[in-house]
């Protein structure tokens, strides 16, 4: 039986720690653009260690370069033929659920949290840059506490975060008889915490 690498671990194997930044931005947020100055901010790195990544990733097709002015725009290019792949791969390794799972970071070290997904256009990869990110959060926590932690993520990923909240002891309850949660439970997911075992036992 294989042992189940972690989303962080395995971009860290995947990517540097800039192109990983650098990809989770752009292939994040494919319908968008941005300049050097956003994605600098966003990838936490050295001017050079970013634009030598830029570059590269322009000249194997990956991301357009657009001049407008004395401003350079860059984005994913959707016409790359990995494109999906990539796109699901920064996904699931170095893009929404990292951000989220910073975000509730304290709230996971506090033990209120058992599981947490994404799931709707995000998690299935049909997202747009009008797309909220939906997530399901399950554990001993509020609505209003989510909210709170995950205020910075949304701010971060430029879109709204809508989070559903249940007590573990609800979430078993309703799993089974919700239309909502059963179509959450069988649809394509992201996890931010835990994995398909613990959402499983969660709802039994």
């Amino acid at each position: 039986m294989g042992t189940k690498t972690p989303p962080d671990k395995a971009s860290r194997l995947l990517f540097g720690s800039v192109r990983r930044d650098v990809l989770a931005l752009l292939f994040g947020r494919p319908d968008e653009r941005f300049y050097l100055r956003e994605i600098l901010r966003a990838a936490g790195g050295g001017s050079g260690a970013v634009q030598r990544e830029l570059k590269q990733l322009v000249e194997a097709g990956l991301v357009h370069r657009e001049a407008h002015g004395r401003q350079v725009y860059f984005s994913a290019n959707r016409e790359a033929v990995i494109f999906p792949d990539l796109q699901a791969i920064v996904a699931k390794t170095a893009g929404v659920a990292d951000v989220l799972r910073a975000g509730l970071a304290s709230l996971i070290r506090r033990g209120r949290i058992e599981a947490a997904v994404v799931f709707g256009s995000v998690a299935d990869g049909k997202q747009t840059m009008r797309s909220d990110v939906d997530i399901l959060v399950i554990g001993e926590t509020s609505l209003t506490e989510v909210v709170s932690a995950l205020r910075g993520a949304a701010e971060r990923l430029g879109r709204d975060v809508n989070p559903s909240v249940y007590p573990a002891r609800e979430f078993r309850s309703l799993a089974a008889g919700s239309a909502f949660l059963k179509r959450v439970l069988a649809g394509p997911k992201l996890f931010v915490v835990g994995d398909e075992r613990v959402l499983t036992r969660l709802a039994r």
